[in-house]
């Protein structure tokens, strides 16, 4: 029988730098894609999302943290709405640099 694949989603919340690295490392092996820092989707057979959960249980298991992982049907799909706008680009400050002429001795001389 042929294992069907279903629309996944992952979700986590890992407050331990290293392991949520791992994690998102682990989710785009199993060729998953991010779509907001802590959340992957992409298409998964069961015994697939069954054995990124153990994969990801034993990444988390020290330092704690939550993942779902979220099989969702064809037509819940069809409906995803997804808003993007990108952020307007980080302003430089502008260094503004004042030569002081203070080290000059004063001029007796008109200009």
């Amino acid at each position: 029988m042929a294992h069907l694949e279903s629309a996944t989603i992952v979700l986590y919340d890992i407050p331990h730098d290293r392991s949520r690295t791992k994690v998102s490392e682990k989710c785009l092996d199993f060729g998953l894609i991010r779509f907001q820092y802590s959340a992957f989707h992409g298409r998964l057979s069961r015994n697939r999302r069954e054995e990124l959960a153990i994969h990801l249980e034993s990444l988390i298991e020290v330092y704690g943290g939550a993942v779902a992982i979220i099989p969702v049907c064809a037509s819940d799909c069809e409906n995803w709405l997804n808003i993007y706008i990108s952020p307007p680009p980080l302003e430089t400050p502008t260094l503004k640099v004042h030569q002081s002429h203070d080290s000059d001795p004063p001029s007796d001389k008109a200009p």
